[in-house]
């Protein structure tokens, strides 16, 4: 399993505990060569992240490292001019990846016409794996019954456990499907001690005490622990998209990374007991501020 670089930041003010907002162009140039130093191989972006694609281009990196990007099915563009679009912002010639942002659209006839012309491009070579993001794994079963998927993008954290049950590892093993694991923080929810006091949350109080006991009885700290999640328990998994706004957040999730690794859990019993269906909290989108 890799770490791949999420790149939301890059051209959005993206995340629930983000206060340092979008990351300027020099900050930008100093996180992808300490990426590009520490053995990062994958950049992971999307047209719809703002000018990150732009602000990879320009920066002169873009092409020291596989890049995947994500485009919609229900955009004005057609796909041919969306990934066109995406190669000239990255100043590309070839993307490691083009998956689908949005799959409502792929549950029809046009649907279909559009995952045909994104496998067209594939068979042209400037596309060398193509995909969809999920949210759930009932999405995963019913997209890959309707498409040959070289990659899916999930949601995996300590509260999102969905994607590491042996019913979908199943799943991916026998369609040769690769997973990427996305929100390993949940938008920086897993890495702030006292998150419950916030009104909206407080309704899942009895999920974040047992959170916060499981570190205490570990001391260590939560960026360590929400990153054991991908470093011990998902060994199937490609890759784990995270993302920084600063070289200084980038040093310390490397160096966290490396210490999940080697992080003691509890039992697998006390770590399932994290584990919830709650779609008011595992989903950002259903957040009320």
């Amino acid at each position: 399993m890799k770490l791949a670089l999420g790149t939301a930041q890059f051209g959005l003010n993206y995340g629930i505990s983000n206060d340092q907002g979008q990351v300027n162009f020099d900050e930008i140039k100093q996180i992808l060569t300490l990426a590009k130093a520490s053995c990062i191989t994958t950049l992971d972006t999307a047209l719809a992240y703002g000018n990150s694609e732009k602000n990879i281009g320009t920066s002169g990196f873009s092409n020291h490292f596989s890049v995947i990007t994500k485009i919609s099915a229900s955009s004005h563009l057609s796909i041919e001019e969306q990934v066109q679009l995406s190669l000239s912002n990255l100043q590309r010639e070839e993307l490691d990846a083009v998956l689908f942002h949005d799959i409502d659209p792929l549950l029809n006839n046009a649907g279909k016409n559009h995952f045909k012309q994104l496998e067209a491009l594939k068979d042209t070579g400037i596309i060398k794996r193509i995909g969809v993001s999920v949210y759930t794994p009932e999405q995963l079963s019913l997209l890959s019954d309707m498409y040959n998927l070289d990659i899916v993008q999930a949601p995996l954290n300590w509260l999102d456990q969905r994607f590491i049950q042996p019913e979908v590892t199943n799943l991916l093993i026998k369609k040769n499907i690769k997973l990427h694991a996305r929100s390993i923080f949940l938008q920086g929810l897993l890495l702030q001690p006292e998150i419950q006091k916030r009104a909206y949350f407080s309704q899942f109080g009895h999920l974040f005490s047992k959170y916060n006991a499981i570190i205490e009885e570990l001391e260590c700290d939560y960026l360590t622990f929400a990153m054991a999640i991908v470093a011990q328990k998902a060994p199937h998994i490609e890759s784990a998209v995270i993302g920084c706004c600063s070289k200084k957040q980038l040093t310390q999730l490397i160096q966290r990374y490396a210490d999940a690794k080697n992080l003691k859990l509890p039992s697998d019993d006390a770590l399932n007991s994290l584990a919830t269906s709650e779609l008011a909290l595992i989903n950002p989108s259903l957040w009320v501020s």
